[in-house]
């Protein structure tokens, strides 16, 4: 079996238009949207993986700053495919930096 993939499930001649990109909207909220323990988990990890909330200090090395954008690029990328109320994304934002504050205090997983 072929993985699937927005270019193979889209028919010849309709490419990465509207429909692409409503389907390929329709899979990440049916992956991320759903109201579960495990949908949050991820959610608040992969946003403090990727440094979505954080500013990185003054002085970071140049290749440092571009692997840090590029991160939060991805993560931005997935978050711009959610709809949250404001309330649910101000949640996720006070849970992605409790787990970069247990990640300085306890380590990172």
């Amino acid at each position: 079996m072929r993985w699937r993939a927005l270019s193979t499930q889209m028919n010849a001649g309709r490419g990465r238009g509207s429909q692409a990109q409503e389907k390929l909207a329709a899979a990440y909220r049916e992956v991320f949207c759903r109201d579960s323990e495990s949908v949050e988990l991820v959610l608040a990890d992969l946003a403090n993986f990727c440094g979505f909330y954080k500013v990185p200090p003054i002085g970071s090395p140049p290749e440092t700053l571009l692997v840090d954008q590029g991160l939060r690029a991805a993560f931005g990328r997935l978050f711009s495919f959610l709809s949250l109320s404001d309330e649910r994304m101000a949640e996720l934002e006070k849970a992605a930096r409790e787990e970069a504050y247990a990640d300085s205090e306890q380590g990172i997983i």
